[in-house]
Parts: structure tokens; C-alpha cells; sequence
């Protein structure tokens, strides 16, 4: 009988009963005080485990080797140099591991040094555009300090922006400091609507039996700059153009092969003035005053994979942005009627519900479907900001016309106001319950939120405060405009397949 640790015969003999394996006492004992297991199989061992072995004649203790002879010498040399090579090949296993393990440390550090590296240059690209964003808002953007190695960047992944042509950032610029002078310090005039007024709102008119009897209800709305023509867009895949003074459609559009999403007018002072359609089937067109309906297609853009959901105008009147289920918005040039740049952000994937420009010109909010709302910085295409407190997709959005407030709402039933100078919800204004908001619009001197949903409200925009509440609709309301800037009447759409003006009693 051997040890299996010493390999030599035991003076105090001791077997495992968990592995049977034999053992010096004192040389396992020590074994499970430093280690806990077995030190053949690795399982735990405990000093209980080990049963004594009694053996007879007693187990004596071996001689010690005789060195003297070459046959001895050589078994001993022989046995050194096993263990030499056993020590040597054990040594090269553990080599081999550390050697795998720092390659592989390696190669997650060189991943982390070009994803930080991407940050930084996402950060930088996100700070300049917020800067942007509060210097036309009237803010000073704090400093942000330089990149610690731009040299190191140089290796990191890009992300690809399309850069606007020059003619039109030029245009942009333009715009907006032409805009932007006297608009923060504007003040209602003293022939502004009061709140009383506004409190003594009630149905003036009506405009019944808009579009189709078979596919109702108009679906969206808008205003020329006279307040006159009305612009809307239906279930029934068309878009028509009705002319309040002389109480008759001017036009009947038809072209779209499904439902019609968003109308706009391009804002131009003129007596007829171009229009604008977005529709489920993908396509946006631009409809010119001529030809023997009254208007005719100007362009057909085939603009997204997805859904055309949203469409606004840029204050120059001179461009036109869509946007879409395929998460993607797109400026065009209203003249040629072609894309001038596509934004998408590879981060997002759900789609894009509706879209407005700032009345500057230099930014434009999208609503989501999953619940935020971004600022985009239209001359370099990338996120100003996100606003993400809402729950649910986002119906609605609109700018104040002084430029620093922004109004959002979404299937979660709450309004809130977004200070674009804090970057902050600064308001938060809950309706009754289970009421649908599709529709928001400021009236021009931003003292009044007009909400349409399952009907229509209107709400002080400074607190928030019930002024005019109305349920006259037997269908969701799905489009509100201020009839003129003093805002003296409001208009609502819906899918009632009826117009609506609310103004106080003569």
C-alpha cells in the first residue's frame, strides 16, 4: 500500500470514503486543512471522511534508497526527470491560458478605445448642435471643452451625415435672421381675443358632407394665408380644396391609393396657393394651382418605405420636409420636387408620427411611436435633443410662434409643455379621462393651445387652465387651426366628415 500524495508506503495509513484513494495521515490532513477536497478527484474532503486503516503486521516505515549502486542512480535520475518534464508541461498548459487570456483582454480593449472614440465624436457632433440650437433660441450654450484626443478618433467608426448644399444652408441662415428679429419680444396687440371672450366660445358654423359618404371622415386639415381655402385630406384617398367664401369645393384631388395622412399649404401670399398631400401609400404630392380640376399634380415623390405620416414647411416657403413609419425624413426642394437629403437615425426604428419646423427655420421636431420626440438641426442632421416623458405613441406636436415652446401630446392622455431654452418639461396638462388628443395648435401669439381629440378644447398655454371646452363632433376631431392670427375664431376637422369654426357670439 502507497500514499497517493507521497507515493511511498504510510506510516498511519487513512482511506478516503468518498474516493477509496489511500493516504498518509498526516500528509492529508494537512492537504484538507490548506485545500478542503481531495487532492486526487477535487471533491470536497473533510477530516471526518477519512477511516483509519488497521493493518497487521503493522505497516513498518521504508527503508531509505541505497544510492550506491549505478542501477539505483539511475531509477532516481530517471524518476527526477519525469517529474522535471511532468512540472515543464503543466507550466506551458498555464502558459498557453494566460497567453489566450491576455489576447483576448487585449482585443476588448482595442473594441472599447473605438467605441469611446465614436462617443466622442457623437458628443461633440450633439454639443454643436445644441449650441446651434440655443443660440437661435436666444441662450448661451455652456462651453463645451475640446475632444482629449482627436487624434485617437481618427480610428474610431464615423457616423455618415449628409451635409445640405450650400445655396441652401445660406437660404436656412437667411430665414432665420430675418425671422427671429422682434419675434421674442413680440407682444399680443391690445385687439388680441381675451380670455373672456375665449370663454364665451361657441359653434358659429358649420361645413357638412366633406368627402366621401363611403370611406368618411377627413382625416387632416390646414389654412391658406387668408384664412379662406380650406385643405383637407380624407379616408377616401382624396384631397379636396374648399373655398369658405363662395361655400364650394374648389377641388377634388384624387390620385392617392390610400388614406391621406397630412395636407399642408406651402403659406405663399397668393390667391391660389401650392398644396401639399402625404398618404398611407407611401407617396407625398405636391398639387399646383392649373388645369381643368383647378389644380394639378406637380410631383409625385415616392418618398418612404413606410407610411407618410407628417409633412411641414419651412419658413422660407421654399423647401418642404415628409416624414414615415420607416423612421426616415426627408427635405425636398419645392420647385424640383426631389430630396435633398435624407435623415435617419441609426439608433431608431420605429418610425417617425409627425413633424413640424421650428418657426426659425434651423430645427424641427419628430414624434415617435415609441413615446419621445426628437430635435433635429436641420443643416447638419443630427439629434439636438430627445424629449422621452411621454407614454405611448406621439399624436401631435406644436411650436409657439416665439420659438421657445414646444407642445407635445400622445396616446398617454396628457399635454406637456417643453421649455426649448432649458431643454426641459416645464408643464404637464392631464384631460378627462380616456380622451384622444390628434390634434395641437398654438394661436399666433401663444397665449392659447387648441387640443382636438375626441373633441375640442382650448387651454391657456401659460397654466394649462380649461378656457372653452366642446362635444359637438359625433367623430374624433383629427385637426385644429386658428382661423387668424387674433385668434377670434378656431376651426376643427374630423371624421364626421365635418368643419367646424368656434368664435364668441356676435
Amino acid at each position: 500500500m502507497f500514499c497517493a500524495i507521497s507515493g511511498e508506503a504510510p506510516e498511519e495509513p487513512v482511506v478516503s470514503v468518498k474516493s477509496g484513494h489511500l493516504f498518509e495521515k498526516r500528509l492529508i490532513e494537512k492537504y484538507i486543512a490548506d485545500h478542503g477536497k481531495d487532492p486526487i478527484t477535487g471533491d470536497e474532503l473533510t477530516n471526518d471522511d477519512l477511516v483509519s486503516v488497521k493493518a497487521n503486521p503493522e505497516t513498518v516505515r521504508p527503508r531509505p534508497p541505497k544510492l550506491s549502486s549505478v542501477p539505483s542512480l539511475l531509477s532516481s535520475l530517471q524518476n527526477e526527470w519525469d517529474s522535471v518534464m511532468l512540472e515543464s508541461f503543466t507550466l506551458k498548459q498555464q502558459y498557453q491560458q494566460v497567453r489566450q487570456e491576455l489576447s483576448h483582454a487585449l482585443y476588448q480593449n482595442d473594441a472599447a478605445t473605438r467605441v469611446i472614440a465614436r462617443l466622442k465624436k457623437e458628443r461633440d457632433s450633439a454639443r454643436e448642435a445644441l449650441a446651434n440650437v440655443q443660440a437661435h433660441l436666444g441662450t448661451t450654450a455652456a462651453a463645451a471643452p475640446a475632444p482629449a484626443a482627436e487624434e485617437s478618433d481618427k480610428g474610431a467608426m464615423d457616423v455618415d451625415t449628409s451635409a445640405l448644399p450650400s445655396d441652401v444652408v445660406n437660404k436656412i441662415n437667411e430665414t432665420s435672421e430675418s425671422l427671429s428679429q422682434g419675434r421674442r419680444k413680440r407682444k399680443p396687440p391690445t385687439e388680441h381675443t381675451s380670455i373672456d371672450a375665449i370663454k364665451t366660445f361657441t359653434e358659429s358654423s358649420t361645413i357638412p358632407s366633406m368627402h366621401s359618404a363611403r370611406s368618411t371622415g377627413i382625416t387632416a386639415v390646414d389654412l391658406d394665408h387668408s384664412g379662406q381655402l380650406i385643405l383637407t385630406g380624407g379616408n377616401d384617398k382624396h384631397v379636396q380644396i374648399y373655398n369658405k367664401a363662395e361655400e364650394k369645393v374648389l377641388a377634388n384631388l384624387t390620385g392617392h391609393t390610400k388614406k391621406v395622412t397630412c395636407v399642408k399649404f406651402r403659406g405663399q401670399e397668393v390667391e391660389h396657393d401650392v398644396a401639399l398631400s402625404a398618404s398611407a401609400d407611401k407617396h407625398v404630392r405636391v398639387w399646383v394651382p392649373g388645369g381643368s380640376k383647378g389644380y394639378h399634380v406637380g410631383h409625385n415623390i415616392n418618398a418612404h418605405a413606410g407610411e407618410a405620416t407628417g409633412l411641414a414647411v419651412h419658413p422660407s416657403k421654399d423647401y418642404f420636409v415628409s416624414c414615415g413609419l420607416d423612421s426616415k425624413w426627408s427635405f425636398y426642394d419645392f420647385d424640383s420636387g426631389k430630396s435633398i437629403v435624407d435623415a435617419v437615425d441609426p439608433e431608431y426604428t420605429s418610425g417617425y408620427t409627425s413633424i413640424q419646423f421650428h418657426p426659425d427655420g434651423m430645427i424641427l421636431g419628430a414624434g415617435t411611436v415609441d413615446s419621445a420626440v426628437r430635435i433635429w438641426d436641420v443643416k447638419s442632421q443630427s439629434i439636438a435633443a430627445t424629449f422621452g416623458e411621454h407614454t405611448g405613441k406621439v399624436n401631435a406636436l406644436a411650436f409657439s410662434e416665439n420659438g421657445y415652446i414646444l407642445a407635445t401630446a400622445s396616446e398617454d392622455n396628457i399635454v406637456k409643455i417643453w421649455d426649448l431654452r432649458k431643454l426641459s418639461n416645464t408643464k404637464s396638462f392631464t384631460l378627462d379621462d380616456g380622451f384622444k388628443i390628434n390634434s395641437l395648435s398654438f394661436d399666433y401669439y401663444g397665449q392659447y393651445l387648441a387640443v382636438g381629440g375626441s373633441g375640442v378644447r382650448i387651454l391657456k398655454a401659460k397654466d394649462g387652465s380649461s378656457l372653452a371646452s366642446f362635444n359637438d363632433n359625433t367623430a374624433d376631431i383629427t385637426g385644429v387651426k386658428w382661423a387668424s392670427p387674433m385668434a377670434d375664431s378656431l376651426l376643427a376637422a374630423g371624421l364626421d366628415r365635418t368643419i367646424r369654426y368656434y368664435s364668441a357670439p356676435n
